[in-house]
């Protein structure tokens, strides 16, 4: 049973330092005396750590006899710089300066830890900042009664739970208890920091170390195409003014009603704005894109169990005929190369009830707002194939196999069209059943 530690006497304190400080690194290995002066420095490291941890609220023991030590947070809480004074005063005069150049600059290009890459991409974890097991109790299975602690606590809100460690037998040891290795850091020659994590099983997939860092791998390459470019702000973008975000509410709350129990498909999903709300309503829902680095944004945050965010080229659908029961499509028909053959895909993968929703940016020349963001937009690369009034997108829709059964302008900046369509074809085949 954890016991969170209110307070510790100095003798406790330095018991925790001298512990972590006494721990013999293989001949190869530097660990943390790389960065301290001596033994003596890392003790008074950890046992400033361990004043702040108590102060913070956030160091535990295994019970009442205080057998080990565990600091951990919930990421997103800072330590007070009140807390952290003391920390901060272990480390001046513990290096000369070109051992401490050298440090930085092994920190700089070692890259972000697996805790970092996390938190860039505003995913919750629990971190862990220090395990410890006193002198009189190591090698009695106390550390993986440590890491349960935490491990109980990731489990309860379906976190993952991270840590770094700083030798191999360490990493071993935290693999024993349950953890995986999924990042190293080399620092210097002899200096590595490995990335640890438990994921319990009720982990979203998306918080995944595999997805986590091919996602990151994805936002850290080179743009592809212009949208790679927008991935991170088109969300801002296009709901970013209040007419635009009460049309998209708007938009959602319909669409809602039309995906209920059905399985759907949206093509140019961007960063999963319409999919991410009306996806819980649906039985399974498949939103793609074109931009590798939309989906990685797509992919942060909550996503709910029923979506799955998938690369597809929206002129050739990798979807069998008669796959779904509505496909959405918002916003981009008006930039594709071929509109035309996205709708005779659309057509498609439609089953012969199926139902397309279609909502879309048309062109006004008199809208002041939207001359400005179509102008913004072709400076930043994006081309406008087409440039629709709401007749001509609606006739458009018409001409391409659809017939147009609701259709309607929302108040928003940039003037915006809501439509549902179905199948010519599909249309008739219902009549004549």
């Amino acid at each position: 049973m954890a016991v969170k530690i209110n307070s510790l006497s100095e003798e406790d304190i330095r018991a925790i330092g001298d512990a972590f400080a006494d721990f013999e690194y293989d001949e190869n290995e530097w660990g943390m005396s790389y960065f301290c002066k001596d033994k003596q420095a890392v003790s008074d490291y950890i046992c400033a750590y361990v004043d702040m941890a108590i102060k913070e609220h956030v160091l535990y023991s295994t019970s009442e006899a205080h057998e080990a030590f565990i600091v951990f947070k919930r990421s997103g809480m800072n330590m007070s710089l009140t807390s952290a004074s003391g920390l901060i005063g272990t480390i001046p005069g513990k290096l000369n300066m070109d051992h401490t150049i050298e440090v930085v600059k092994g920190i700089r290009h070692a890259g972000k830890s697996y805790g970092q890459i996390l938190a860039k991409l505003k995913i919750p974890h629990i971190y862990v900042g220090m395990v410890a097991v006193t002198e009189k109790y190591q090698g009695q299975g106390f550390m993986r009664k440590l890491l349960e602690i935490a491990y109980e606590e990731g489990r309860k809100d379906g976190l993952p739970v991270v840590l770094d460690t700083d030798a191999e037998l360490k990493k071993a040891k935290y693999e024993h208890v349950g953890m995986k290795c999924v990042i190293t850091q080399h620092l210097a020659n002899g200096v590595e920091l490995y990335g640890m994590v438990y994921e319990p099983d009720n982990v979203p997939k998306e918080w995944k170390s595999e997805r986590v860092l091919e996602d990151m791998r994805i936002l850290s390459a080179d743009n592809k195409n212009v949208w790679d470019r927008f991935a991170n702000v088109y969300t801002g973008f296009v709901t970013g003014t209040p007419g635009n975000k009460r049309s998209y509410e708007a938009m959602y709350k319909r669409i809602r009603k039309v995906v209920k129990d059905k399985e759907v498909l949206e093509i140019a999903t961007g960063p999963g704005i319409i999919a991410k709300e009306v996806a819980p309503e649906a039985k399974k829902m498949t939103a793609t894109d074109y931009s590798e680095k939309m989906l990685a944004v797509a992919r942060r945050g909550v996503v709910p169990d029923n979506l799955e965010f998938e690369y597809a080229d929206a002129h050739e659908l990798k979807y069998a005929d008669n796959s779904f029961d509505v496909v959405i499509i918002s916003n981009a028909l008006h930039i594709v190369p071929n509109p035309e053959i996205v709708l005779s895909e659309i057509r498609r993968v439609l089953r012969p009830d199926g139902i397309l929703v279609a909502p879309n940016f048309v062109h006004d020349g008199g809208n002041r707002i939207s001359n400005v963001f179509s102008k913004a937009l072709s400076v930043a690369g994006v081309v406008f194939e087409a440039k629709w009034d709401m007749n001509g997108y609606l006739a458009f829709l018409e001409d391409n196999g659809f017939c147009v059964k609701r259709s309607k302008q929302l108040p928003s900046s940039i003037p915006l069209v809501y439509t549902e369509c179905v199948p010519k074809e599909n249309l008739e085949i219902l009549i004549n059943a």
